[in-house]
């Protein structure tokens, strides 16, 4: 029979291959009719936190994070920053289009692919980058309550 360990580091191997297959999968589209997309990283970071934030948001209680405090208070912490990041790449992406004109990277493609290309793009990256800010805003509040609930359950040891 496995460990806890070994299940806990099996779950959160699956949930990563996942997470980076999804990713891999949302982005295929956008990199096949538009190779030279400015906002891969933004988009594929948007995609990633947004799975990942929202497995621990609903899942700490079966997470590695679930007794590990000090590393939920760092991770709380570290997320005020890429919050802020994820807000300056949505806010990047709009200004872009919003001065270069809604279809200037599907200029060149078929009229009909670069329609449907560009709507997939800005759907998809609003999508998961609203998805991604509001779980991250989420998750110290999170991390807050799990902290809580686990001192009432030691405290009444």
């Amino acid at each position: 029979m496995p460990s806890k360990g070994t299940t806990t580091a099996a779950f959160e191997l699956t949930w990563w291959a996942f997470t980076l297959v999804l990713a891999g999968l949302v982005l295929l589209p956008i990199h096949s009719a538009v190779p030279n997309f400015p906002f891969f990283l933004p988009n594929f970071i948007y995609v990633v936190t947004a799975v990942t934030v929202t497995r621990y948001l609903f899942l700490l209680q079966v997470s590695w994070l679930r007794d590990r405090f000090i590393v939920g208070a760092l991770l709380a912490l570290a997320l005020i920053p890429l919050i802020f990041y994820m807000v300056q790449a949505f806010n990047g992406f709009v200004v872009y289009f919003d001065e270069r004109g809604p279809d200037v990277l599907v200029q060149g493609l078929d009229n009909e692919v670069g329609t449907t290309i560009d709507r997939y793009m800005h759907a998809e990256y609003r999508f998961f980058g609203v998805w991604a800010v509001v779980a991250s805003a989420m998750m110290p509040f999170r991390i807050i309550y799990n902290a809580w609930a686990r001192y009432q359950v030691a405290g009444r040891r």
